[in-house]
């Protein structure tokens, strides 16, 4: 309770600074310099568009137009462009956040522009002539500013999620984000020079080979995380050779933990002789309470996808006209993630896993437990039928 206390506080002081901010810098912003502005916050909105979309936050190439901004206007102009234009772009492209936390990113990447002027202006930065040949201790006290700056305040903020995508580590993101500016810092400092001769034609054309390259590091990404994705599918399909039931189903339940960090996660199994599925091994706060709920084929949410054979994706079960209106594991998950185990002999038990954040998990998650279902599937069979050869022989 005290963290979440903290954590309220924490958000409202950044909005609060960053419209305090706002406010303050508007005096000094140069008005009349109103449609190179408006090219430069389009820019960055195009590029928060195309960015590479992690739990912990973006990784774009926008910092490119966020440092000519600074070089060209000026501190006021640069603030305001990097602050409209995360309000506008992801409010537009948004990916599900609630309205908190676009208003936090805003507010964010408000303080982190502010800081970055502040670092700027304290090494011995010029504020009228930002030449980069006089100025190259405050201009890259003006990089690590801002990027730290970020980096930090997101970090804060995702506290409570930070463990969401365990195959996503803030190493991770901070390596792929120190990437883009080793081509963004650059790129932004051509675009201020060609600002001089060609004006902001100049800067929307060299912003082309921005986003290409913003492009390869997303598909690089994604190849990353799909190797680490296959890796440990690999290692929790070598381990599945266990007979003992008990041990194999505990084993599948804290080994999709690498993929997805869920709240409660259930593995019904299916008892022949009594005709319902029983939660065998429960990982959750509220383990006491679901041991005690059988469930019968047909019956509830996972009775429905022990019929269907099919596996189930719920990113809101307040949003779902069934689930919203029955009792037990959806009334206090707000997502829902089920497979059934199904083998020769039909389905031997069902893997349910819940989180209590909406769309806490995704397709791809699914199809990783669907593969590991398939193949648990097959194990528990094996271990049902050893458990019955050791009953008969004994």
């Amino acid at each position: 309770m005290r963290w979440r206390g903290f954590y309220v506080l924490f958000v409202l002081f950044v909005l609060g600074a960053g419209t305090y901010v706002l406010v303050d810098l508007f005096p000094g912003l140069d008005i009349d310099w109103g449609r190179e502005l408006v090219v430069m916050t389009a820019l960055i909105i195009l590029a928060e568009w195309f960015a590479v979309s992690f739990p912990q936050g973006l990784v774009s190439g926008g910092f490119a137009v966020v440092f000519a901004t600074f070089l060209i206007y000026g501190g006021e102009e640069a603030v305001y462009v990097v602050g409209l234009s995360i309000l506008i772009g992801q409010g537009i492209a948004n990916r599900g956040n609630p309205l908190r936390t676009t208003l936090f990113n805003g507010a964010q990447y408000i303080i982190s522009a502010w800081v970055a002027v502040c670092l700027y202006t304290l090494i011995g930065g010029s504020p009228t002539d930002r030449s980069p040949l006089d100025n190259i201790m405050p201009l890259l006290a003006f990089i690590g500013g801002y990027y730290a700056a970020n980096h930090l305040l997101t970090y804060i903020y995702q506290l409570p999620r930070i463990s969401l995508y365990p195959d996503i580590t803030r190493t991770d993101v901070l390596k792929w984000d120190a990437l883009t500016y080793l081509f963004t810092v650059p790129i932004g400092l051509i675009m201020a020079l060609l600002y001089d001769t060609i004006g902001v034609t100049g800067v929307v054309l060299l912003f082309i080979p921005v986003l290409a390259i913003q492009f390869i590091l997303r598909l690089y990404v994604d190849l990353e995380l799909v190797n680490r994705k296959l890796t440990v599918l690999y290692k929790i399909s070598s381990r599945l050779a266990i007979t003992d039931l008990d041990k194999l189903m505990d084993l599948i339940l804290k080994e999709f933990r690498r993929l997805a960090n869920y709240h409660t996660g259930i593995f019904y199994l299916w008892r022949e002789d009594k005709g319902y599925f029983e939660p065998v091994v429960v990982n959750s706060t509220y383990a006491h309470q679901l041991k005690k709920i059988y469930v019968y084929p047909g019956e509830g949410f996972v009775g429905r996808v022990a019929e269907s054979f099919e596996p189930v994706l719920i990113e809101d079960t307040r949003k779902d006209q069934v689930l919203r209106r029955e009792p037990g594991l959806s009334q206090v998950m707000r997502s829902l993630m089920a497979v059934p185990l199904v083998s020769a002999n039909g389905v031997v038990g069902v893997i349910v896993l819940g989180s209590k954040r909406v769309h806490g998990f995704d397709h791809q998650q699914l199809n990783s437990l669907n593969i590991i279902g398939s193949q648990a599937a097959l194990a528990v069979n094996n271990a049902i039928l050893s458990d019955r050869i050791r009953l008969f022989f004994r």
